[in-house]
């Protein structure tokens, strides 16, 4: 209820006036079915205004919800007439009469009625009224049955009074998909200067100039709208006398409930004086602050924006652009092929830039491109996309061109703060660029420079290793927490790097990820792990996938060839992901963890409790195996509360049916109490640091060998046999940390 308003309905359906019962609806409840019948109507008495009167409008009784609904004692209204709950209006109307008309001929029907509280406040209910007949067949009284609905029909209101409001201040039209003018309103109508009779029917195409209609621009604004998305802007129209007429206008297709668009309505607004004062200004404004060959922003516009930039004391990146190659294509194949090369730039540099970004033609082969707001590491990657997107070929009269670019960069307020210092630092990082041979970007800090270099000699030697075979991969054994027999095996992913040593997983993890070589990287420790469990019988593998991976769409196929290619029973292959990777791209990352799911894989969720995971994502994603992370081992240790977080991650995934895997145990005290809460499985330092294949293979035979000399019976290896896996992680997280 709103403002004290309500709305009933009223439905009526002819039911005989049969004693014991307060609706007249049937007799004393005698059996399984009455006694089922008279608990809906209980039901309905409680949830429903209910209000009885005769033919006369004489009330006979009302329910407590209907008290609550008016307001007035219940002896106040019985006996009263049913006229003194409607406003005069109602009373006064043939609505009304005809509704009296209907109840006195037994009929049911549902309305929609305002009555008046005791307070003068109105409400809105609907309600249905059900006449009920005497024992001759004729109606003895009425009982109207009703939900308020005050709030529904004051919404429903409101938008009507907009509706009229858009109709009484905007040109309103409405259109079918394949273009036909369903209405026009009266506005639209006197700007086109058209009868209503001269649209409907007709194609919204006789509104705009032929010109236009032929264009790929005017199919795809249709398609667009085809496909249930708005399209608004700046129109230009003809009349029915050929004038020019310019609307702001948008088309907006309505949906029906099952998600199908029906229909498009245009909502618009006639701007066309603002227009041609406009274009004239705006043409003027264009010519002095814009590059006349490339339709680039020209120096005095950039420095305009990179004032504009600062002033709102963001920080703002300069990346200072020189064509390679350029000067050849104007000494051989002329000034018009090289106008044509510097028009196809512009257009590949504007297709790059975000909204708050700017390109600029500052003179020659050179041009500027203003960004606020962005770390190094964007900065390197905006980069490298106009690298790419420059060095494309482009074809002129037959001819195949190719340049190059090299780009000086400045940051600013490490660098400089000034327009003018920016564009000065950032011209003399070009000039190092340029004498490093060009096709590259350099940046005017040398700690940035630095920085830059060891991250790409990173990248390099990553590439390197994975050609050279330098990685290797160590397995840590997993325990039964009671038993202390190894249940599976976690294989961690090792650099042998070839001056350096053992390169820790935290130090060159990273750099895969942010390079995008976790991805080959990934999938050598894939196969590499599927080969070595295959040597061990029935034991499987469980392989870490990084984030990267899990946003590569590639990943389940990879998964599919690996094990087809191994031989590999899926059911012994086990992917574990870690919490964050949820949250980039839910929808994705659970698509794909379906696909995997699918080949019959098992999903576990690694660092459990570090990150963002709630019941919510255990319940959303095909989870089969939680793994604690080691902090919340470690607190096991230091009181009882670290202990209790513990035990609600069991309970949890006891309730959920996962299985459960503690990390990093390293203490007898955290393994008993982990014995003790009903943990099935270990992994740590206390039972066996990572270790080659071949110590595996060495630690399952002596296994095997002490449950042999012990008759094969108590919690030895057979007790778990069915239930053998072999753990591998790619490394991330779990294998920086188990390699300090």
């Amino acid at each position: 209820m709103a403002d004290g308003i309500a709305t009933t309905t009223l439905a009526s359906s002819p039911v005989s006036d049969r004693p014991t019962d307060t609706w007249g609806c049937g007799p004393a409840p005698g059996g399984p079915h009455d006694e089922l019948l008279h608990a809906k109507m209980a039901a309905i008495e409680r949830s429903h205004t209910l209000l009885g009167f005769r033919l006369d409008g004489t009330i006979l009784y009302l329910n407590e919800r209907m008290v609550d609904v008016l307001g007035y004692p219940r002896e106040v209204l019985v006996g009263r007439g049913t006229d003194m709950l409607l406003p005069p209006e109602t009373i006064d109307s043939a609505a009304y009469r005809e509704r009296w008309a209907a109840m006195r001929a037994g009929q049911y029907f549902e309305r929609e009625i305002s009555l008046i509280r005791v307070d003068g406040t109105a409400i809105w209910l609907r309600s249905t009224y059900h006449p009920v007949l005497d024992a001759e067949g004729r109606v003895d009284h009425v009982i109207a049955c009703g939900s308020v609905i005050t709030e529904e029909v004051l919404l429903r209101r409101d938008r009507e009074a907009q509706i009229e409001a858009i109709d009484k201040s905007q040109c309103v039209a409405s259109f079918a998909f394949d273009g036909t003018i369903l209405s026009a309103n009266d506005r639209f109508c006197a700007l086109f200067g058209y009868e209503p009779d001269e649209l409907i029917g007709r194609n919204h195409a006789m509104l705009r100039d032929a010109g236009q209609v032929g264009t790929l621009d005017y199919a795809r604004h249709w398609e667009t709208l085809r496909n249930g998305q708005s399209c608004a802007g700046l129109f230009r129209c003809l009349g029915k006398a050929g004038q020019e007429i310019w609307l702001q206008a948008t088309y907006c297709p309505l949906i029906d409930a099952a998600g199908t668009p029906t229909r498009i309505v245009k909502y618009a607004t006639d701007v066309t004086s603002n227009v041609t004062l406009a274009s004239a200004f705006e043409d003027a404004q264009r010519r002095s602050q814009h590059d006349t060959a490339t339709g680039l922003p020209n120096r005095a516009r950039l420095i305009s924006f990179m004032e504009a930039v600062a002033e709102k004391g963001c920080g703002m990146v300069v990346l200072y652009l020189d064509l390679d190659r350029f000067k050849p294509i104007n000494d051989s194949l002329g000034h018009h092929a090289g106008d044509h090369v510097l028009a196809v730039i512009a257009d590949r540099l504007r297709r790059l830039l975000s909204y708050d970004q700017l390109a600029a033609r500052i003179g020659g082969d050179e041009f500027v491109i203003v960004a606020p707001d962005m770390s190094a590491d964007a900065v390197e990657a905006a980069c490298q996309r106009v690298i790419d997107e420059v060095r494309e070929p482009i074809r002129f009269e037959g001819v195949e061109i190719g340049v190059g670019v090299s780009i000086g960069i400045a940051m600013s307020p490490g660098d400089a703060s000034t327009p003018d210092e920016l564009l000065r630092c950032a011209d003399i990082a070009l000039y190092r660029a340029k004498q490093a041979r060009g096709q590259r970007f350099v940046f005017y800090s040398n700690a940035t420079n630095d920085r830059l270099l060891s991250y790409q000699e990173q990248v390099d030697a990553l590439r390197a290793g994975l050609v050279g075979q330098q990685f290797v991969l160590e397995f840590q054994p997993r325990y039964g927490a009671a038993s202390r027999t190894i249940h599976s095996v976690e294989a961690l992913v090792r650099w042998n790097h070839p001056s350096r040593g053992r390169v820790p997983p935290g130090d060159f993890i990273p750099i895969a990820e942010r390079s995008g070589l976790i991805v080959p990287l990934g999938e050598w420790v894939l196969r590499e792990a599927c080969r070595h469990v295959i040597g061990w019988p029935g034991i499987g593998v469980s392989v870490n996938l990084s984030p990267v991976q899990i946003r590569d769409s590639d990943v389940i196929a990879l998964v599919r060839d690996v094990l087809d290619q191994t031989g590999l029973d899926p059911t012994r292959l086990e992917l574990e992901i870690t919490e964050g990777t949820l949250f980039s791209d839910a929808a994705r990352a659970r698509e794909t963890l379906l696909g995997l799911k699918a080949l019959g894989v098992r999903i576990a969720m690694d660092d459990f409790g570090v990150g963002y995971s709630s019941l919510g994502s255990l319940r959303s994603f095909p989870f089969d195996v939680l793994k604690i992370d080691k902090q919340f081992i470690d607190a096991i240790d230091i009181g009882s509360a670290g202990r209790e977080i513990v035990r609600a991650i069991l309970t949890i995934a006891r309730a959920l049916d996962l299985s459960v895997t503690a990390e990093g145990v390293e203490t007898n005290n955290q393994l008993s109490l982990l014995v003790d809460d009903g943990c099935a499985e270990v992994q740590g330092f206390l039972l066996s640091r990572p270790v080659p294949p071949g110590r595996i293979s060495a630690m399952l035979e002596r296994q095997v060998k002490r449950w042999r000399a012990s008759g094969g019976a108590g919690a030895g290896i057979a007790a778990h046999a069915p239930r053998l896996t072999a753990h591998a992680a790619v490394g991330m997280g779990c294998a920086a940390q188990n390699s300090s």
